[in-house]
């Protein structure tokens, strides 16, 4: 067992005679049953879970049945970041943005978490981009960029980016002015039950000539008086009133009943599934950038990818670690590649590579996504071949899986799989080589006849 995993799990003490699992686990957090949440994702961390460290940091992080101590949350954080556990880039990213309770600030190192983190979708890695960004955090402002990042949680159905994002469109600030824009993200923000939202687009409604709606203001200060019982419940009470006198009492019954059947949507609901998919990611240097994601497959020997995309819940990875049963896993993974989600295999394969540590397995994951024509799986396969990562390295294998990918129109690869041919051919030897070119030339044939039927197909 990793070392730094054993010390961490013991540095408390913590006495339980019976262990469950980590559905336990989580089920004990979930209902604040602290002790023995604690206990559970102890023992499972002296096992060598993963999960269970980022749940540890984030107890101790927040204080939950434990004497809040945020400096062993990091290192809880930092070791579970090391296994490529990518959450817990997020929750160290956010630490080191700022400083807390006796961790000093690490700007540099936080926004190359962040960064990680959303890669991997985490929207609220995303919005924390987008605030340092737009403050100038280890720079100066860059509004554009605050733009992409918020744009990017946004989507994701982050109600604090949303809510940004419109007040951007609002002045024209990193986005061209539009004010109907602004009204969409506003009231995506606020109808997810975020109260500056709220307040903000009751205002707006009210007073800017461009969006004035009074009704729509009636409305908005009717929910923030219903759902608040402070000062900003009572204020909304009262400006309430005030706009009801310059409504038709017909039209204000009608308003009423609309308002009453109010409820907060889900950050899902906030936004078109169509818009999601259809809206291009924004390309924002030192982040999503070609030469930035082809350094860090350099560096990482993987890329983040976003399991949402793929409909695979964190704790069903998580599970499947602690349990070593992967069936319900394996199973998201086949259904996402049904779907025509053939990225799915090659991130199964860093999955079972770099966390679950069963190269064996990961090979057979980047082969089915490379039999998909999967760039990514095949430059990932290449390598196994290369590195010999389930066996003695296999140069020619090697070097047929790059050729094939060779031509990948993809500029995150090719630069790497161009220098990869250029040091296997150095290496190799003349028989290597050739039937390294046998196989590409067998697979691209492969591809041409399948290509041939799907067009007989097409024609009935």
């Amino acid at each position: 067992m990793d070392k730094k995993i054993l010390l961490l799990a013991t540095a408390l003490t913590v006495v339980s005679p019976v262990f469950a699992g980590l559905p336990e686990a989580l089920m004990s957090l979930n209902y604040k049953q602290y002790t023995t949440a604690l206990a559970e994702f102890q023992n499972l961390a002296e096992q060598g879970n993963v999960a269970s460290l980022f749940y540890l940091g984030r107890m101790y992080q927040n204080g939950w049945g434990v004497l809040k101590n945020v400096p062993l949350a990091v290192n809880y954080f930092k070791a579970a970041d090391e296994s490529f556990y990518l959450p817990a880039a997020a929750q160290l990213g956010k630490i080191w943005l700022y400083g807390s309770d006796g961790v000093a600030a690490n700007p540099t190192a936080a926004i190359h978490l962040l960064k990680k983190a959303a890669l991997a979708g985490d929207a609220e890695a995303a919005f924390e981009l987008g605030n340092a960004s737009l403050s100038g955090l280890g720079g100066d402002p860059d509004f554009n960029h605050a733009f992409g990042f918020y744009l990017i949680a946004a989507l994701k159905g982050d109600k604090k980016a949303q809510f940004q994002l419109s007040q951007m469109y609002l002045v024209g600030r990193g986005v061209p002015q539009n004010h109907q824009k602004a009204l969409t993200w506003m009231t995506r923000s606020a109808n997810q039950g975020y109260v500056r939202a709220q307040l903000e687009l009751a205002h707006q409604l009210e007073n800017n000539p461009k969006l004035k709606n009074l009704s729509g203001a009636y409305a908005w200060n009717s929910i923030l008086a219903a759902y608040n019982s402070d000062v900003i419940g009572a204020k909304a009470a009262q400006k309430r009133d005030e706009l009801a006198l310059n409504i038709k009492q017909k039209n204000l019954q009608e308003y009423q009943t609309t308002i009453r059947s109010w409820s907060p949507k889900t950050p899902e609901e906030s936004v078109p599934e169509e818009e999601r998919r259809n809206t291009p990611t924004p390309i924002i240097p030192d982040f999503n950038d070609p030469k930035t994601l082809q350094q860090i497959l350099l560096q990482e020997g993987s890329l983040p990818q976003d399991t949402q995309e793929f409909g695979l819940a964190t704790e069903t990875v998580d599970i499947a670690e602690a349990t070593g049963d992967r069936l319900a896993l394996t199973n998201a993974i086949q259904k996402a590649l049904k779907r025509g989600k053939i990225k799915a295999a090659a991130y199964y394969g860093d999955l079972l590579y770099k966390r679950f540590h069963d190269p064996e397995e990961a090979v057979k994951w980047y082969q089915t996504g490379a039999d998909s024509n999967d760039a990514y799986a095949q430059y990932q396969l290449a390598r196994s071949y290369c590195e010999g990562w389930a066996g003695a390295p296999d140069a020619a294998r090697c070097y047929g899986w790059l050729l094939t990918t060779s031509e990948t129109p993809d500029p995150v690869l090719n630069g790497l799989i161009q220098q990869a041919l250029l040091t296997v051919r150095a290496n190799a030897s003349p028989d290597e080589i050739e039937r390294g070119e046998a196989q590409a030339e067998a697979f691209k044939k492969k591809e041409a006849k399948k290509e041939k039927q799907k067009k007989l197909f097409d024609l009935f």
